[in-house]
């Protein structure tokens, strides 16, 4: 078990369309919103426009407390819902959500495939527990105490911790490990409980641990150097069914965008036929002498280039696409959507025409 104590200080804020947002915590504790790689996050929303829409968590199912004021949230094409303070609401977070009212609101978003709860607690003077849903077969359990007013002594086996208005603590249960706290104090305190299963393959890449060089790495590296043209998975069948990682990906392109390869070929080529030419040698000598380098390139040197550079183990970099985790089908889609040639025009221009007017 690990427990967290988050104060104030310790809370993102941002703003959105609507007002402003406040993160209160996020797991795993390194995952970014934006990203989209977190399996929970917990927030507060200051409403301070009449009418706002909610951003879009398509991955994710979201439960929305108002804690200051009355709201009615809009599900486009679903249905409409009004909730006074304290009152809560469950919605799917790829709907578009419309909240009317300036209100202030707890939320808890949660990756689909986990399991969320959301209850509002009035602790008491006397120290007692509090029901906990079944959770279906998860084996993680983070449990989570949003102090609103008054204070809370939250009583685990890690000690006893107090949490006062605007702290949250975290309490995170690992592997099978049955969640036991009580709670006491006097006020509002909303408990947020979310059940989960390790998601690695779904949130991040995986781990490769590197390796010492082999001689399947170098037989690997043969396979890229010559692999690495504009038409290659119109010729090279192999190559349409197989995707590179992140990691390996960004190697090859650090290799290929000074050239490298290629001018080490033409380099040596042409001292090659000048030496040739030199002693005398034919016009067919020559071709035969360059001939032969371009084998020992393919063969040896851009191989060995690309050794130099690439990580290892090289073949576990190297996937098929029948085989790729929910997350790297999800990169690899992204990679497919994305036009490499017209994000280089964007980024070269993309300082041209500031000083001209912009629509509101």
């Amino acid at each position: 078990m690990e427990q967290i104590l988050y104060k104030c200080d310790d809370f993102k804020v941002g703003s959105w369309v609507g007002g402003s947002v406040k993160e209160l915590a996020i797991f795993p504790h390194n995952a970014q919103y934006l990203n989209r790689d977190f399996i929970w996050r917990i927030s507060t929303y200051d409403m301070e426009a009449e009418e706002a829409t909610f951003p879009r968590l398509a991955d994710y199912d979201r439960i929305l407390v108002v804690t200051e004021g009355e709201a009615v949230l809009s599900y486009e094409d679903e249905r409409i819902s009004r909730l006074a303070e304290l009152e809560q609401d469950s919605f799917d977070g790829q709907w578009k959500t419309t909240c009317f009212g300036k209100v202030k609101s707890f939320d808890l978003a949660v990756r689909k495939g986990s399991q969320g709860y959301v209850d509002v607690l009035f602790p008491e003077k006397e120290s007692r527990t509090f029901p906990v849903p079944a959770a279906s077969e998860a084996k993680n359990q983070t449990h989570a105490f949003f102090c609103l007013e008054g204070y809370c002594l939250v009583s685990s086996k890690k000690g006893s911790t107090m949490v006062k208005p605007g702290q949250i603590l975290i309490l995170e249960y690992e592997d099978d490990e049955p969640a036991d706290y009580s709670l006491m104090g006097e006020g509002k305190i909303i408990r947020s409980m979310i059940f989960f299963n390790d998601m690695e393959e779904l949130m991040g890449p995986e781990t490769i641990p590197a390796e010492k060089p082999s001689f399947d790495d170098f037989r690997c590296c043969i396979y890229l150097a010559n692999t690495q043209f504009k038409w290659a998975p119109y010729i090279v069948k192999s190559l349409r069914e197989m995707w590179f990682t992140q990691q390996l990906s960004k190697a090859i392109k650090k290799i290929e965008k000074f050239y490298i390869p290629t001018l080490v070929f033409f380099i040596i080529a042409m001292i090659t036929g000048i030496l040739v030419m030199k002693h005398g040698g034919t016009d067919g000598q020559v071709i035969l002498a360059i001939l032969i380098w371009f084998v020992i390139d393919c063969l040896l040197i851009s191989p060995l280039i690309y050794m130099c550079t690439v990580p290892k183990p090289v073949r576990k970099h190297m996937k098929k696409v029948s085989q790729l985790t929910p997350y790297e089908q999800r990169i690899r889609e992204e990679e497919l959507g994305r036009n490499e040639r017209l994000e280089k025009i964007m980024k070269k221009y993309k300082n041209s025409g500031k000083n001209l007017g912009r629509d509101e």
